[in-house]
């Protein structure tokens, strides 16, 4: 996406963004997040992140958005698959959300088959890396760290960096989760606003805001929020560190998909025994729209063995997958879905010329109408 402006805000400022939304009336409900909070003690765990819904002004007092950056929502949640499920896809009312770049490509793929109103929709999107997960267990390995010290956290070149109260900053060797690594689609394709860390330093105060509609530079100065345009120089980081990050995804893509390529179809069948079908996969897509999943209910069942299920939901949703990871990050058997979805889609991309979540007006190819348009073609 182009941006129509682009500048400097304070992180602290993000607030005043989403109070003026629904001040305004743009929104009738926001997505927002909120870190969790132990009931007995009381004690914040900044490294779990929630989806969290504002209907008033005076419901937003702050916002975790650094933490969100880092680490998305935890467990199953993503804003695609919330939007949809809890929020019935903004059919009958506005809502504004804060969207990961898969999260928006989710969005397109549901606009598709009628699940979501993009028209009701105001999308603040996240231009970045990807996201660490599982930190809040991680980080019980480092001893030595007080984590009700850690004020804020950024993911640089080397993994996650987090900063504490005192001004110091920690390096951690906890890297992005492995479908992001392979990921090449790091802006939103779909949005109003966005928000990107990429090339910003730890140390400072701001993030860099785009613009991409007329909603969102209206929001910009409704909410009366202070602006700097981007500095030359500080753009110049940011073009050639996004640039930087997309190559190095392109060439772990390409290693791993190589690898996986050169597995027979039997040893990468093998590597789907595990499944005990539970469901967490099906749970966390942000494009499985079914109300009544026949798969949990053959599992439950027992009518169904653990190939057929992973083939049957491969083949249910492989076409519309968005490459979010949220199955293969949430697996506890840690099957290799992002490597047979993400291999999937290349060949789709080569065979078909198409790729989900780009467009609204791209056909799917296993649709009526583009299976007409190639018999047609035939000739």
């Amino acid at each position: 996406m182009d941006a129509m402006a682009e500048y400097l805000i304070k992180i602290e400022d993000f607030p005043k963004l989403l109070k003026a939304l629904l001040k305004e009336k743009k929104v009738d409900k926001i997505i927002g997040a909120e870190t969790k909070v132990d009931k007995k003690s009381g004690q914040e765990d900044r490294f779990t992140v929630s989806p969290k819904v504002y209907e008033k002004p005076e419901d937003i007092s702050g916002f975790p958005l650094t933490n969100l950056i880092a680490y998305g929502y935890a467990r199953t949640d993503s804003a695609a698959k919330y939007l949809h499920k809890s929020l019935e896809g903004a059919m009958k009312e506005k809502v504004g959300l804060i969207a990961r770049p898969c999260d928006t490509r989710g969005i397109i793929e549901l606009v598709k088959i009628k699940q979501v109103n993009l028209d009701n929709l105001f999308i603040i999107a996240f231009e970045d890396r990807g996201m660490v997960i599982n930190v809040s267990r991680e980080m019980k390995k480092y001893k030595d760290i007080d984590t009700t010290k850690v004020i804020k956290e950024k993911i640089g070149d080397k993994g996650l960096i987090l900063k504490f109260n005192d001004g110091k900053t920690k390096e951690l060797d906890l890297e992005i989760a492995e479908n992001c690594s392979r990921c090449t689609r790091k802006v939103p394709v779909v949005a109003d606003l966005g928000i990107s860390d990429i090339g910003i330093p730890i140390d400072s105060e701001e993030i860099i805001l785009k613009v991409y509609s007329d909603k969102g530079s209206e929001l910009v100065e409704k909410s009366k929020i202070t602006t700097k345009i981007l500095p030359a120089d500080l753009k110049e980081i940011h073009t050639k560190k996004a640039k930087e990050i997309k190559e190095h995804a392109l060439a772990k893509r390409a290693k791993d998909l190589e690898e996986w390529d050169k597995l027979s179809q039997k040893e990468k069948l093998a590597k789907f025994q595990a499944c005990t079908a539970c469901g967490i996969c099906i749970r966390g897509c942000p494009v499985c729209y079914c109300v009544d999943c026949i798969l949990m209910k053959k599992k439950k069942e027992k009518n169904i063995d653990s190939n057929t299920y992973q083939l049957t939901r491969i083949a249910h949703v492989a076409d519309r997958c968005v490459e979010c990871g949220n199955c293969d990050n949430n697996c506890p058997q840690h099957l290799p879905l992002s490597l047979y979805f993400q291999s999937l889609n290349e060949t789709f991309k080569k065979k078909f010329k198409y790729t989900s979540g780009e467009n609204v007006d791209d056909i799917p190819f296993r649709s009526g109408k583009a299976i007409k348009q190639m018999e047609l073609g035939r000739t």
